[in-house]
Formats: C-alpha cells, sequence, structure tokens
C-alpha cells in the first residue's frame, strides 16, 4: 500500500513538472466565420480578423500551468471598395507586447494565526486559558503593463477567382460588384 501511494506521488510530481516545462507559445486564431460558405462585405467591412494570445510565462520562464494567456495582438484584413473592377483590401497588423507573468497577474490570500493564552487566579484558585483564531488578508495582483504597436496598413487587390493567404487562411474572392465583394474564407 505504501509502495502504491509513493508512485502515485512521483507520477503527479513528475506529471507536474512535465507541464511546468512547456514553452511560452503564442496562438492564433481566427474569429471571424469561416463555413466555407459564400459571404458579402461591403466597405469598411472586416473580412477576416485573428486574435492572438500568449501564454503567461510562470517563475521558470515556462507557460503557466493552468493555460491562462494574455493579449499578444492581431491581425485584420477590411474591404475598401472596388477600384477597376478589383475588391481592395486593407491588412492591418497589431502586436502588443506585454510584461504580464503568473507572478503578476496571481492574488494572494496570506493567513495569518493568532495565538492568545490568558492565565491567572480567581480567588485561590488558578485559571488558565488559551484561544486561537485565524484571520485572511487578499493581496491583489501587481498587474502588468502591455502596449501595442501597428504596422503600416498593406492595401492589396484582388479579381474575381483570385486568392490569397492570410495567416495561414486563405481569403477568396468569388465576384466583385460596384459597392461589395463576395468571398469565401478557407
Amino acid at each position: 500500500m505504501k509502495r502504491s501511494t509513493t508512485i502515485r506521488v512521483a507520477l503527479l510530481v513528475s506529471a507536474f513538472g512535465l507541464a511546468a516545462c512547456a514553452p511560452v507559445e503564442t496562438k492564433t486564431s481566427l474569429t471571424t466565420p469561416s463555413s466555407g460558405a459564400t459571404m458579402t462585405a461591403g466597405p469598411g467591412d472586416v473580412v477576416l480578423n485573428f486574435q492572438s494570445r500568449r501564454a503567461l510565462p510562470n517563475a521558470f520562464g515556462k507557460a503557466d500551468l493552468f493555460g491562462r494567456t494574455t493579449n499578444a495582438g492581431g491581425t485584420t484584413v477590411r474591404y475598401v471598395g472596388n477600384r477597376g473592377g478589383r475588391a481592395v483590401f486593407e491588412r492591418t497588423d497589431v502586436q502588443v507586447v506585454s510584461n504580464a507573468t503568473t507572478m503578476s497577474e496571481t492574488s494572494l490570500i496570506v493567513p495569518t494565526t493568532t495565538n492568545t493564552r490568558v492565565s491567572g487566579t480567581v480567588g485561590h484558585t488558578p485559571v488558565m486559558g488559551q484561544a486561537s483564531s485565524t484571520s485572511y488578508r487578499y493581496v491583489p495582483p501587481r498587474g502588468s503593463s502591455e502596449y501595442a504597436t501597428a504596422q503600416r496598413p498593406i492595401t492589396f487587390s484582388l479579381s474575381a477567382g483570385e486568392k490569397t493567404s492570410v495567416a495561414g487562411r486563405t481569403l477568396r474572392v468569388i465576384r466583385v460588384h460596384p459597392s461589395s465583394v463576395e468571398y469565401r474564407v478557407e
């Protein structure tokens, strides 16, 4: 019985150790619909929107054990309009740099235990008593700072039937109308 408990504890410690060794990665996900169906956009409409999240680094420089993340920026592709029968798009990339870590984003609850002893006499009888109380103090996270930098927007145009790749997804133009575009995200 004692050996199986030791093995379980060793496996648990190993699992936490391996989880704490995951590298800090940035993951990007598409937040606009990508059903493969043909969609329509007018001037100013967002065609593609990607959100990037970076894992919070822990005290050892590895990814947070609980999977907490922070904003790392994103990419937006917006339909601008029609120029000479071609659909004109504008791509904007924003990068967010943050000093957030697991230590800066975690609150603490600090317990304080007080022991009190009282002794004396009542008449000629000695008396003693003791009490113990615990209080808790909440320490909020210190927080972090971040700043965003944007690159100059990139303008590109596509004719009907043409496609381009953005952050691993394909934007295909189906038809170009005077005031809208039909497209598909693949």
